[in-house]
């Protein structure tokens, strides 16, 4: 990606001064051969080798014709431009005797047309549009060493958006070269600050993805049965395969909340080929955000479920009575209550409950039906 210029370059002994004036803004440069970082180099940031250039000054005129480049270095195998520098990347700038680094240092020159017109920013950069992916480029006049930058899409990051971020289970349809069919299991994906983590996805294709942010085993009831999801309480989150004991950070949670459109409970999730056709509840979090709002039980139990089943019991679009309190109730149904819409033989008067929270819970219960039986939360992505 080329600045649209002309280089102008001065040689007074051992300082070189370049510039170079795309369109509306200059930039003025100087190479000096003392002020090299000799036996230091920068890891991870090369975005063009130029190997048939083996000296520094070269190296410095590609430089200074890349809008990308903030500074460069040298060694035996040819010259190489990198898109960050020692201070924006300080722990990976490292030592080898065959390099030698340069800083970038360049200022900026107002042509005649960019005093005429100071408001607009023209430096050419976006010319070649160097952003990928779908990113778009916006150049800057700021700053010598930032000349455009790269609005990415939400599953893309890096100065170009040239590296895939996914950051929920659906991104995983729009991954490069992905496989046809998606299967379900462990992936990794990213946070906001581009910290990732292990989560267990589940894919309905073509535009539904799922995302795993708890699962139990009926054994392990006592441990949860206080935690609502307003409560952080990690439990072998790296692990997101052990569905008999798992849960996300709040943290985490709240980052996969803020894509998701929908909630779904599932049981015996690993053992069963159709989760959905007994004992299953999923709901919109715009009616109910089960990550951020407590369900008391003086008032608006009853809330709007998409579809719900209890033991072959089931309705759609309808209310079910759902309580979540912090640090006392983990999220569950006691459809007893009030007087909404699903009221499943079994539970009309003795205090049973299904999702959770299970005191005791009925055994004909799928998610309470032994032991090992698991209740397992998830929030969606897609339609």
């Amino acid at each position: 990606m080329f600045l649209v210029s002309f280089v102008l370059v001065f040689s007074l002994g051992c300082k070189v001064i370049a510039q170079t004036c795309p369109q509306g803004v200059c930039y003025g440069g100087a190479f000096e051969a003392t002020k090299r970082k000799q036996g230091r180099y920068l890891v991870g940031f090369s975005f063009k080798n130029l190997s048939t250039v083996r000296h520094a000054q070269g190296c410095f005129s590609a430089c200074m014709n890349e809008c990308l480049c903030r500074s460069y270095q040298v060694s035996s195998t040819g010259c190489e431009l990198l898109e960050e520098d020692k201070d924006t990347s300080p722990s990976h700038f490292h030592s080898n005797p065959d390099y030698s680094y340069f800083e970038m240092h360049q200022k900026i020159i107002p042509s005649a047309s960019s005093l005429a017109y100071p408001s607009v920013c023209r430096n050419g950069c976006c010319l070649a549009n160097p952003c990928l992916n779908g990113g778009t480029c916006t150049e800057k006049c700021e700053h010598p060493k930032t000349k455009f930058v790269c609005k990415c899409l939400p599953y893309w990051d890096g100065r170009l958006c040239q590296h895939f971020r996914p950051k929920s289970c659906h991104d995983f349809y729009k991954a490069p070269n992905g496989p046809a069919n998606l299967n379900r299991g462990v992936y990794e994906i990213y946070s906001k600050n581009n910290t990732h983590f292990k989560v267990y996805c589940d894919f309905m294709p073509p535009y539904r993805a799922w995302t795993l942010i708890e699962s139990f085993a009926f054994k392990h009831n006592p441990d949860f049965k206080t935690k609502s999801f307003l409560d952080n309480y990690p439990v072998n989150e790296t692990s997101p395969d052990k569905h008999e004991k798992y849960r996300l950070s709040r943290d985490k949670m709240q980052h996969l909340r803020s894509t998701a459109v929908s909630y779904r409970v599932t049981c015996q999730f690993l053992k069963r080929s159709n989760v959905t056709k007994l004992d299953y509840l999923e709901g919109k979090l715009s009616s109910f955000d089960i990550i951020e709002e407590e369900s008391l039980t003086n008032a608006g139990f009853c809330k709007t479920v998409d579809y719900v089943n209890i033991e072959g019991h089931d309705c759609r679009n309808c209310t079910l009575a759902l309580f979540q309190k912090i640090e006392q109730w983990h999220l569950h149904s006691e459809p007893r209550k009030g007087n909404c819409d699903m009221k499943p033989s079994g539970y009309e008067v003795q205090s049973n409950e299904a999702f959770g929270f299970y005191d005791p819970g009925r055994d004909t219960f799928l998610c309470a039906s032994a032991p090992d039986a698991t209740t397992e939360y998830w929030l969606g992505h897609g339609y």
